[in-house]
């Protein structure tokens, strides 16, 4: 018997051999289809991690930026701190953490309204501050200060319930508190 009577000889060996070669074809494409979509993945994380070395460089050097003022906000001259954060924020307008400084050097000088409305720009400009996987997280320092203007907005609006800037500062309040639990506007 020759190899083409064998072929032929049985056509149940016959369909059991095409189907062999079938699934051998369709593992083949499989695998050549695994490794297309693999390859973006890896360049994906290649690029996370670039992500994450632009965060680290930008958080060493906004460190090195906002020194005099954090030094300034440490020692309680916070005239001296918004007047030297005054200048910065003039050479770099499209720094966030501007406005984080902003916020907290008002925060602790009792200008309730203000802060808030600086913590929102800072949040809209920079939605990191809010991520809790993002290395720019600040929320945790954002949501105390956002409680204890709370309670004194709350004996705040008590005392005058028809003040606008009572009024905004409450809505101001309430966007950041929708932000940091995490919904949208």
């Amino acid at each position: 018997m020759n190899f083409a009577q064998t072929l032929t000889s049985d056509p149940l060996d016959l369909l059991t051999k095409a189907a062999l070669g079938l699934l051998a074809v369709i593992m083949l494409v499989m695998l050549v289809q695994h490794q297309l979509t693999a390859s973006p993945n890896a360049a994906n994380m290649s690029g996370v991690a670039a992500e994450l070395r632009r965060i680290e460089e930008r958080l060493a050097q906004d460190k090195v930026l906002y020194q005099e003022v954090a030094a300034l906000a440490e020692q309680r001259q916070h005239s001296a701190a918004m007047d030297k954060l005054k200048l910065i924020q003039a050479a770099q307008p499209d720094n966030p953490r501007s406005f984080l400084w902003q916020a907290q050097l008002q925060y602790d000088n009792g200008d309730l309204a203000d802060a808030l409305a600086s913590y929102r720009q800072a949040i809209d400009r920079e939605p990191g501050y809010i991520d809790r996987k993002s290395p720019l997280f600040v929320g945790k320092d954002i949501k105390k200060n956002m409680l204890e203007a709370k309670d004194k907005l709350q004996r705040e609006v008590t005392l005058k319930p028809n003040d606008p800037d009572i009024k905004r500062a409450l809505n101001e309040l309430l966007y950041v508190q929708r932000r940091l639990a995490g919904g949208c506007e």
